[in-house]
């Protein structure tokens, strides 16, 4: 199994931009911080960040770009995936990412206001009441769209 939920804050805004057959793909770093305690003295010691690069697809990636900041706290769920390649000069840079399935905003210490995707022209409104994770059409069929997340006040 190839699954991860990495927790952090983003390190810049999420870059977004277009494959060449026009898929919205978005890319942004997270900075994940560590703390252990010393038994030996009974403190918390801060470790360095972990930093990992997440890149996500499609409607997923748009949210992500329209609604997230630098310093956002988030949980991405995806998977490890290989984003190894070859200089001009033949040098091999390896390096794995983590491919998105989904990224939350932390709500541990902002609050956030949901507003879905517009339909076929309508106008979004926030919602009122928490809806479930995935809109499922009439003819049972996934909708393309996901909501959207502002977060309204990170600290």
């Amino acid at each position: 199994m190839n699954k991860i939920t990495v927790h952090g804050n983003l390190t810049g805004k999420p870059e977004l931009r277009h494959s060449r057959s026009g898929v919205p793909v978005a890319t942004f770093t997270i900075a994940a911080n560590r703390r252990r305690l010393n038994r030996q003295t009974g403190n918390w010691v801060d470790l360095p960040a972990v930093f990992h690069r997440v890149v996500c697809f499609n409607a997923l990636a748009e949210n992500v770009a329209g609604s997230l900041d630098k310093g956002t706290p988030v949980a991405v769920t995806g998977e490890f995936a290989d984003d190894s390649y070859k200089r001009e000069d033949g040098t091999s840079i390896r390096r794995i990412q983590i491919e998105a399935a989904d990224v939350a905003a932390s709500l541990r210490y902002a609050t956030a206001t949901l507003t879905k995707n517009p339909r076929n022209g309508a106008t979004a409104q926030p919602s009122e009441e928490p809806d479930r994770a995935t809109d499922v059409a009439e003819d049972g069929a996934e909708a393309a769209e996901r909501p959207a997340l502002s977060v309204v006040g990170a600290d």
